[in-house]
């Protein structure tokens, strides 16, 4: 076996080591997530509004009251160019190899992370609000934004804020669901699987019968 072939196996064993996990969060409420909240106090799931798109997978429609669907049971009307900021505290282990949100709301919203502006809510100029937003971020599929957000999070605790706007006195609301991606640490990674170590296993006893040949 040359030492070519031996520094390949070792490489395998040591990639076979190394691993990705992903954290996902999304818009539940405060009593299914505690790291959800808003300026008013906890966030509340909501019966969405007919014409808002289905929650996102694994997500709720959450406002700071019943401000969803109106005209049902104790609809709360917010008020015209009304804004409130919704938080969501991210814990993350280590640094992102990427990460993504897709958010819907009504009107719209803006998004910050770590105090930074990430988008803007959308446009109020030639908007008309039918609905809610005519552009992203809106409550309709066709008006959701999905962004890149890797760049904008650090290892450690992380606060995204989203700051909802009424702009039309109707229904109000937010949906959100990302993702974020990042290797183990080598700590996190110290003690492997036992699929890991059987894949481990039949390397070296690949590199063991290419050196007797």
């Amino acid at each position: 076996m040359n030492r070519f072939t031996t520094t390949a196996a070792l490489a395998l064993c040591v990639g076979m080591l190394a691993q990705a996990d992903t954290i996902t969060f999304a818009s539940q409420g405060t009593a299914a997530d505690a790291n959800e909240w808003n300026a008013l106090g906890d966030t509340l799931v909501i019966t969405p509004h007919g014409n808002w798109a289905t929650a996102l997978a694994g997500s709720e429609w959450v406002s700071y009251g019943p401000t969803g669907k109106p005209f049902v049971g104790a609809f709360t009307l917010t008020p015209h160019n009304y804004v409130l900021s919704f938080f969501e505290r991210l814990l993350l282990p280590e640094a992102p190899l990427s990460a993504a949100i897709t958010i819907r709301a009504d009107d719209s919203a803006a998004l910050y992370i770590n105090d930074v502006l990430v988008q803007p809510e959308a446009p109020q100029a030639g908007n008309v609000y039918f609905i809610c937003s005519d552009f992203a971020i809106g409550c309709r599929e066709q008006t959701q934004l999905t962004l890149d957000i890797g760049s904008y999070l650090n290892q450690g605790v992380n606060t995204l804020r989203f700051d909802v706007a009424q702009r039309a006195g109707w229904s109000f609301g937010l949906n959100y669901s990302g993702s974020v991606e990042y290797v183990v640490s080598d700590d996190e990674a110290a003690t492997p699987e036992p699929a890991t170590f059987g894949l481990i296993g039949v390397a070296l006893v690949a590199a063991g019968l290419w050196r007797r040949r």
